[in-house]
């Protein structure tokens, strides 16, 4: 009986916890600027690979954060972690709730300038840099004309001794077409922008807390999943759904529900008996 009853309550707080990050996921992310940043690149990339390569780097994240507060609760009692999480999420809704009234509508838009403009400034350093390693290269290859001209007729005989077998070659093309579409340039740099972006965030922080004081698998599933859903809908249409929504009740939203947590998490902390 004892350990039906402890499987129906780890149940039940798997499933609180799955919820509770799906949605603190969702009034964090939509409109933020990894939201941006993906709706932005997919206009100009394949969708499908700035869809993986951020679902990547914030499935990622989700799960770096998650563990790390779960790591937490080994180190410090369960009552002070909770007092801690309560604080923290009182915190963070106090400021939505400021941040929320002091808007005036044209955050969403300032946001996405400021994100182009960051794209662009990436963009035109790395054309430079592509000029310069051209230039390079073709002073390199001047030199080594000669070279090549009277090495040739070696590497056309050696040809032959260097060809593979049909299925060998086969494998080997696959895979480095596989490699070539998670490798791509433009895979790199979506997830290192959205990893970057989304380190020391806000959300970030909301899930070590929650990876603390909740249980941490539905706590990485629900980050996982609402980060998965947010990116989705930035990468089909996001740019025109940040153009309607209205960020101030997103936001406004958003503080509700963390000092709701705040509550929760302060309940918990001052009835655990350790404080």
């Amino acid at each position: 009986m004892a350990t039906s009853d402890a499987a129906a309550l780890a149940s039940a707080s798997a499933s609180d916890s799955l919820i509770a990050s799906i949605l603190m996921i969702f009034v964090s992310e939509i409109g933020d600027k990894t939201f941006l940043i993906a709706a932005i690149l997919a206009m100009s990339n394949p969708r499908s690979t700035i869809f993986l390569a951020a679902c990547s780097a914030l499935w990622l994240m989700s799960i770096l954060s998650a563990f790390l507060g779960h790591a937490v609760v080994t180190l410090i009692p369960m009552s002070w972690v909770s007092l801690s999480a309560a604080i923290m999420f009182l915190v963070f809704g106090v400021k939505l709730l400021q941040e929320a009234r002091e808007m005036d509508g044209s955050e969403i838009s300032k946001e996405m300038q400021s994100v182009e403009s960051e794209l662009s400034e990436k963009d035109e350093a790395k054309r430079q840099n592509a000029m310069e390693a051209g230039e390079a290269q073709y002073d390199d290859s001047a030199e080594k004309d000669d070279t090549f001209n009277v090495n040739i007729g070696a590497v056309d005989s050696a040809a032959p001794e260097r060809s593979c077998k049909s299925n060998s070659c086969s494998t080997l093309g696959s895979l480095k077409n596989l490699m070539g579409l998670l490798l791509s340039p433009v895979f790199v740099e979506t997830f290192v922008l959205v990893f970057l972006a989304e380190w020391g965030d806000r959300s970030q922080l909301a899930t070590i807390a929650l990876g603390a004081a909740r249980n941490v698998y539905g706590v990485t599933a629900g980050t996982i999943l609402g980060h998965t859903c947010c990116t989705a809908v930035a990468v089909i249409g996001g740019q025109l759904l940040a153009a309607r929504i209205s960020v101030k009740k997103v936001t406004l939203a958003g503080g509700v529900l963390f000092i709701v947590f705040a509550v929760l998490y302060g309940y918990e902390a001052l009835f655990a008996g350790d404080i």
